[in-house]
């Protein structure tokens, strides 16, 4: 740990900030988790993380993004690999200081904010948590507004920020170092090394200045994410279920009730290339009754069917959400049985561009379709 957050902020004349409370971080966690649209990996381990922090009286400062002055150097931390090989290979605590020192000792520049890299479970905590440790502060934003499964797929990138020098660490301090212009080719590098390491690892990626952050980032994430979680908490304590209110607050709909009848699922092998892939099947619940829905998945949830119609395509945002308690139902965890309502929320701006669809949209992943909003698909109000 070293210097004090607060210093930072009088040096920035930053007057406004939050400091997370226990509540917060809570909130914050079940937000993410649902704009991970599946993925994002166990959320409780950078919530304990962030908790501890706070319990050790390390303040979690958040701060706008428009308030990083242009000069400074910024990163994103967080874990890359299988979301169950997450579950089951915890980190140690040092692996992301070790891949966050090799980054800023190879750029000799000191790393003064982080910002998450997606709005995604694990991967919007654990940057909370670092950031607390290391006593700086952590940035209102990330580069998804959601989360997807590879490097290069950001609004970072999207808008010319390389991910590289990217490091990537193992749970004995086993670090491996990338410096390529390629994303695509950085991508695999950085998967491969994962592999190597039995699955995931724990990565320092995106360097780059303020002002490039305040261009090329999806703003106020954060702060989304914890709205999300304060409705979902309120609606729980009254035994009201969150979905209406969540998709009016995210501007999207709920287009499917429906139980999962089939489950086709690969976690982490050298076949999938490290992620978790496959497919679910539903069975229409209550006014859905007689409708089947599927759902395709790499790390997370990417293409819905309803009947065979095709009704979201990356990257708009598909959430399945317990429909009693209003937690996400992610792609590791699902199983036959679960009942689960489909919420769909259209992407940020930034992630739909022309370079957005070429980076993120359906033909990055496999699927043999061009790219339509989910208003074209006619998806909201027809249900």
């Amino acid at each position: 740990m070293s210097g004090s957050v607060y210093d930072l902020l009088e040096k920035w004349n930053v007057k406004h900030y939050t400091v997370i409370t226990m509540e917060d971080l809570e909130d914050i966690t079940v937000g993410s988790t649902l704009l991970a649209t599946g993925g994002g990996g166990d959320p409780d381990i950078g919530f304990l993380w962030a908790q501890r922090m706070i319990k050790n009286s390390n303040d979690i400062v958040l701060i706008d993004p428009l308030d990083i002055p242009d000069d400074e150097l910024i990163t994103s931390v967080g874990c890359l690999g299988a979301p169950l090989v997450l579950t089951e290979k915890p980190p140690g605590g040092k692996e992301i200081f070790k891949s966050l020192d090799t980054v800023s000792n190879f750029l000799d520049k000191k790393v003064n904010a982080i910002i998450p890299a997606e709005a995604g479970g694990v991967n919007m905590t654990i940057p909370m948590a670092v950031a607390g440790a290391l006593g700086i502060p952590v940035i209102d934003a990330d580069g998804m507004g959601r989360a997807f499964p590879e490097l290069q797929m950001t609004s970072f990138y999207i808008g010319g920020v390389s991910p590289t020098p990217v490091a990537a660490t193992n749970e004995k301090e086993e670090v491996c170092l990338v410096d390529s212009a390629d994303g695509q080719l950085a991508e695999r590098i950085i998967r491969s090394a994962a592999m190597a390491y039995g699955g995931i690892s724990w990565i320092s990626c995106y360097p780059m200045t303020g002002k490039d952050m305040k261009r090329t980032s999806i703003h106020r994430t954060v702060t989304q994410a914890r709205t999300i979680g304060q409705i979902v908490r309120k609606y729980r304590e009254n035994n009201i279920e969150p979905v209406n209110e969540v998709a009016k607050y995210m501007n999207g709909n709920l287009v499917f009730k429906g139980k999962v009848v089939d489950l086709n699922r690969d976690f982490g092998s050298e076949v999938t290339s490290g992620f978790s892939s496959g497919t679910i099947v539903m069975e229409g619940i209550d006014s859905y009754k007689g409708s089947t829905a599927k759902i395709m998945f790499q790390n997370e949830w990417l293409h819905l069917t309803i009947d065979g119609k095709t009704r979201s395509l990356p990257p708009d945002l598909i959430i399945l959400m317990d429909p009693e308690t209003g937690q996400a139902l992610r792609t590791d965890i699902i199983k036959y049985g679960y009942r689960g309502y489909v919420l769909l929320i259209p992407a940020d701006e930034k992630m739909t561009t022309e370079k957005g669809i070429e980076v993120c949209g359906p033909r990055a992943f496999g699927i043999d379709e061009d790219y339509h909003s989910l208003e074209s698909l006619n998806l909201f109000g027809d249900n």
